[in-house]
């Protein structure tokens, strides 16, 4: 099974704003039904994968120009973390400032935040235990936030992840998962078996076919 995960793109307005805390609290709850910044990648065939996307309209609408015309299915255990400002306060600060505060005192533990980290790691986990059922290559649209904790269940289920960046996820990532027994583990390449590119691959391919 190959998993391709795109982080969707992001509203200007949460890049660009500087607001107080009530504004930025506002724009947290409006967030999921704001028109996100065009997708300047080229559209990309699905192929009959299945596209999974988060309830909010800029993971819609990421899928729609990434994959347009294949069906989406709307899967709500794919939504963004849900964030607070860290304190209430008349003091502007920017969009970027403010997450960062709160995803501290998430991390912290504090009860302000509306998601604690344990019940995002098992929302993480119910989904990946779906989509490990159906057993099938898809693809799904999200948010950097909960990307990056989906890829900490998926490492610890033994998955390896091709990431197009590095460090936090960006709006319009692209994350390659696969499966790390399909992967040859030979060299710093790490092929998968399906397409190993040394001598070590393709003898570890030809005995895993037996």
């Amino acid at each position: 099974m190959k998993i391709m995960i795109i982080a969707s793109s992001e509203a200007p307005a949460l890049r660009d704003s500087r607001t107080d805390s009530a504004g930025f609290d506002r724009a947290c709850l409006d967030a999921a039904a704001l028109e996100p910044a065009p997708v300047p990648d080229k559209p990309i065939q699905a192929d009959g994968r299945p596209v999974y996307v988060s309830s909010a309209l800029s993971a819609r609408r990421t899928a729609e120009q990434l994959f347009p015309g294949a069906p989406l299915r709307v899967e709500s255990l794919l939504d963004e973390i849900p964030l607070r400002s860290y304190k209430d306060t008349d003091r502007e600060l920017s969009a970027a400032q403010w997450r960062r505060m709160a995803r501290l005192q998430r991390a912290l533990g504090s009860s302000r935040q509306p998601e604690s980290r344990k019940q995002t790691a098992l929302r993480a986990e119910r989904l990946l235990e779906q989509l490990e059922a159906q057993g099938e290559d898809c693809i799904l649209v999200s948010h950097p936030g909960f990307i990056a904790a989906l890829l900490d269940r998926f490492r610890a289920r033994g998955y390896d992840a091709a990431r197009s960046g590095i460090f936090s996820v960006k709006p319009l990532e692209r994350i390659l998962l696969t499966r790390r027994d399909l992967h040859c583990g030979g060299c710093s390449h790490n092929c998968l078996l399906t397409n190993p590119g040394c001598g070590v691959g393709r003898d570890k391919a030809r005995r895993k076919a037996q």
